[in-house]
């Protein structure tokens, strides 16, 4: 997939978390066609996205993605999006080859 001149790719674990968040979603609207955009899952399926598909491919290199030693200096380059204050996104990037990895979503 491709996004601001960049190439995505998605580890499949990344995969499998946003197919679930979108059945959840989807079951979600079904159950409540009116107030699904209230619902927690939808709204973390639709920040996942937006994050994935157009804010990181913006800009990878922000300074507030950089996360030190936070996992110690061996894992310097990798990079962590913060989704409230409760997820993470994390991701690799090369800007010579112009491709972003996301590998993964957690949580607290």
């Amino acid at each position: 997939m491709q996004r601001h001149g960049w190439t995505l790719l998605f580890l499949d674990c990344v995969i499998e978390q946003m197919q679930k968040l979108y059945a959840v979603s989807q079951r979600a609207e079904q159950n409540d066609p009116i107030g699904f955009a209230s619902n927690a899952n939808v709204k973390l399926f639709r920040a996942l996205s937006q994050l994935m598909l157009e804010v990181v491919p913006g800009e990878p290199a922000r300074d507030e993605y950089r996360q030190g030693n936070t996992l110690g200096p061996e894992y310097r380059h990798w990079r962590r999006a913060k989704i409230g204050r409760r997820f993470r996104l994390f991701f690799r990037y090369d800007s010579r080859a112009k491709v972003i990895v996301y590998a993964w979503v957690n949580d607290e």
